[in-house]
């Protein structure tokens, strides 16, 4: 493409869908070679050790990086690749401004209250709100960062993540597989993974069919002591795409996704230290309900020991062989959980439907099932003095729809106009949940007395027979109604000046109109709460987007942008349980708690530098939010719901670059600080004014450098790579088990072509093997409690991976 050309896309933006499309194959393997984490711009000389351009599509249509008012990161699948990166949350870490302690993505300091996942992101793939980590056969992936409420709808408050996969090849045959092995230290057995991929033409040039596929399993690195369990965790993804190009100008895109998850692995470990243990004394009564009579003792635990050992120590337990006190935990029963999703999605793409006018269409239907069980409850309820646990079933659907038209004419106004439906509904099941304890009369002699007599409820073996015919039993969750609905209605429209001396200004108008609707009716039964949640509710509103993007010259670009964001209100779902009745935070409850709202203000820049061998892009902001959904737990009675409690405000700065050096040698730079805080005081969650925000890190930094290399004749790169968090807390009213120290971690990776088929990549995490610390939270406020537990969460130890990707 000639200078003239790129200047009128950089100008106008409006080139047609097509061209874009090829474009971005054309460039494609050049772009394969230099991908880099962070937005770039071309030029049409592709020079040595220059940054080859990206075309992104974060405003739903392909653009130049430089064109789009946005602070944005994109991930190409030779990076991931490159860097044995095999789901999105490994990318996560690596992000300018971004935080993710437990997986889930905190973009700009949005925590919000005392949960590690608090929904301020979301995750659309192929055009479809869709989340799923893995990212084999992934095209690129772009982080969208601040409100994106306009075009990407709710819970994007804080940023947007967009994956876009590969389509299939119309007119060239692909198969390729890839293996791989890893060894993680204190980890039991060897972590393998098989991918494929099987690309077939069908009709040559218009019908063709892709099909991606992966396994993996894993020994579980925590052994309960009580009795030796590991567990494992295994997942399991298919995806087929059937791709019908009728001519140049249609393109429609049948999938079938389908993912599978099971684990019964611990991803935690318990550090408290109880000073005592409950103990039931049971004196045989054959006139007692159950043949005993029952007393508790509170002996004291041996000084500084773990639960673990304080419990081995009480029943007189053997240390299992392999025991490492720092990846050891004791539970009664262990627990399981598992999930399955299949999605069928429709996208259909045309050009030029009316003279100078595209359409899109996005659809997608899906079903999940879940399953579980909840062992901890054994603890919470019972003290550790007999088995209780929680068996968890259910299912769901999901409709969701997005018609858009787009302008494709070459003059200084474009504009996209669209409608979104969304509707998840449960299944109706009286089995969400059932709650039992053990069947044999030493335990049912416990429970009588622990729930009966020194808590004051009923004897649950004969409630579990008058209300269920099962003595087992004795509680029940039982799901009649559940429908979220939400219809929006947005568009956008941008007008392009062109100024003296080849200057541009971009001036960008959106709005998102949106009406919510919940309806739930749930039915609690047995010995905690015997209720009935009948809600039918929602509300409606908008949220609007203002930017600017002035072009001072080819490759630089400054932007300011005033954006709203939300996360859509709901249902609190069953009413608190009677034990939780006198909880200091249960008046905070209510049945439904509204949206909340967060107003962005930023300014940013982005270009390149020293004949585009240096790409730079950054942002300054600040972000003020407002009707915090927040997570209130309740410390009394293990019961959580959702509240607007809060006000708070984020601002900061994020930067990313990346350097081409000399003889293949690249740098790349990201940093960000991040100042989140509350601004209003709320006892439900123990938050008071000017109290730093939950889960961010005051900074984070990734530095990398890569050095292309020849090894007798075949090519292949070297890598090293730091990145670094401050530290964090990850609860108000913080106490020291609440404090995850900052951290740094080192990596390094090989690659090499040792064949035309064959590429060897060889990486090893944690190269330094420090004991990291990702998360650390006090289950209770009360830290002398028995049945308090320190969940900690550790970074992976020093782990070799092995990966062979082999093309047929």
């Amino acid at each position: 493409m000639s200078r003239k050309h790129v200047k009128a896309l950089r100008r106008s933006k409006a080139i047609k869908r097509k061209q874009n499309i090829e474009r971005m194959k054309n460039k494609a393997k050049v772009a394969a070679t230099v991908a880099t984490t962070a937005a770039v711009l071309a030029v049409p000389e592709i020079k040595a050790q220059s940054i080859d351009e990206i075309i992104v599509t974060a405003r739903k249509k392909p653009e130049i990086v430089l064109d789009i008012p946005m602070n944005i990161s994109s991930i190409s699948e030779q990076e991931m690749k490159s860097r044995n990166i095999i789901d999105k949350e490994s990318l996560y870490r690596t992000i300018a401004g971004a935080a993710s302690p437990r997986g889930s993505l905190i973009l700009r300091g949005l925590s919000g209250s005392n949960s590690s996942s608090p929904g301020t992101t979301n995750v659309w793939t192929d055009g479809v709100p869709f989340n799923f980590s893995n990212v084999y056969d992934v095209e690129r992936v772009e982080v969208l960062r601040g409100p994106q409420g306009t075009l990407y709808g709710s819970n994007a408050i804080g940023g947007t993540v967009h994956v876009i996969t590969n389509k299939p090849n119309l007119n060239e045959m692909e198969i390729s597989t890839s293996v791989m092995f890893q060894n993680e230290r204190h980890r039991p057995g060897t972590e393998v993974r098989a991918f494929g991929i099987v690309n077939l033409p069908i009709v040559e040039g218009s019908l063709g069919l892709r099909v991606t596929a992966h396994s993996g399993s894993k020994t579980g690195k925590i052994l309960n002591l009580n009795d030796g369990h590991r567990g494992e965790t295994e997942d399991e993804f298919i995806r087929a795409q059937l791709m019908w190009e009728p001519n140049d100008r249609t393109r429609i895109n049948l999938s079938y996704v389908r993912d599978e998850w099971f684990s019964d692995a611990y991803d935690n470990v318990d550090l408290s230290t109880p000073p005592y243990y409950y103990e039931a004394l049971l004196t045989p009564n054959p006139d007692a309900t159950y043949g005993y009579d029952v007393s508790l003792d509170f002996p004291a635990c041996p000084s500084g020991a773990s639960r673990p050992e304080c419990k081995l120590s009480h029943i007189g337990g053997l240390i299992q062989d392999g025991y490492n006190p720092d990846f050891a935990t004791w539970y009664l029963l262990n627990h399981f959980d598992e999930n399955s999703t299949s999605l069928v999605a429709l996208t259909i793409d045309r050009d030029d439907i009316f003279d100078g006018v595209n359409l899109s269409y996005a659809g997608s239907y899906r079903d999940g099932n879940t399953a579980g069980r909840q062992n901890h409850w054994s603890r919470y309820d019972a003290q550790d003095m007999f088995r209780t646990w929680i068996d968890d079933t259910n299912g769901w659907t999901r409709f969701t729809h997005e018609l858009r038209l787009q302008s494709n004419g070459e003059g200084p106004i474009e504009w996209t106009v669209g409608a979104f439906h969304d509707d998840s509904r449960g299944d109706e099941n009286p089995n969400v949940q059932w709650q039992y304890h053990a069947s044999d009369n030493r335990s049912r002699a416990i429970a009588d007395y622990l729930w009966g007599y020194w808590w004051g409820y009923e004897d649950p073996t004969q409630l579990g027979i008058d209300m269920y015919g099962n003595g087992n039993v004795h509680y029940n969750g039982n799901q009649t109604r559940w429908d979220d609905t939400e219809t929006a209605y947005f568009g956008e429209v941008s007008y392009t000046m062109d100024l003296e001396d080849g200057k541009t200004l971009e001036l960008t108008g959106g709005i998102r109109f949106y009406d919510i609707e919940n309806d739930y009716y749930y039915v609690d039964s047995g010995l905690w709460n015997n209720d009935i949640t009948d809600i039918k509710d929602g509300e409606d509103g908008n949220r609007i987007k203002l930017s600017a993007n002035y072009r001072p010259a080819e490759n630089f670009a400054i932007f300011g942008i005033y954006s709203e964001g939300y996360r859509p209100g709901g249902n609190n779902g069953s009413a608190p349980p009677v034990s939780c009745r006198n909880d200091p935070a249960v008046g905070s409850y209510s049945d439904r708690y509204t949206s909340d709202e967060t107003e962005n203000y930023e300014i940013g820049f982005k270009g390149l530098a020293f004949d585009r061998k240096v790409q730079y892009s950054g942002a300054i902001y600040q972000i003020d939010w407002s009707g915090v959904q927040a997570r209130v737990y309740m410390d009394t009675c293990g019961f959580s719901y959702t509240a607007n409690a809060a006000t708070a405000e984020s601002k900061g700065f994020e930067l990313e670059t990346t350097t081409m050096l000399d003889d293949g040698l690249k740098l790349i730079a990201n940093y960000s600080r991040t100042e989140s805080k509350m601004t209003s005081d709320v006892p439900s969650i123990g938050a008071s004014d000017g109290d730093d925000m939950t889960m961010v890190p005051k900074y984070n930094y990734y530095l990398a450098i890569d050095k292309a290399i020849n090894f007798r004749g075949k090519d292949g790169n070297l890598r090293l790579d730091v990145s670094g968090y401050g530290k964090f807390k990850t609860h108000f009213n913080v106490k020291d088990q609440d404090i995850a120290d900052g951290y740094e971690l080192v990596n390094l990776q090989a690659s090499l072509q040792v064949s035309e088929n064959t590429r060897l990549n060889v990486v090893v995490n944690n190269l330094l093997d420090d004991r990291i610390v990702r998360y650390k939270n006090a289950r209770s406020r009360n830290i002398g409690s028995y049945w308090n537990i320190y969940h900690t969460y550790y970074a992976p130890d020093r782990t070799v991976a092995v990966r062979m990707d082999y093309t047929f």
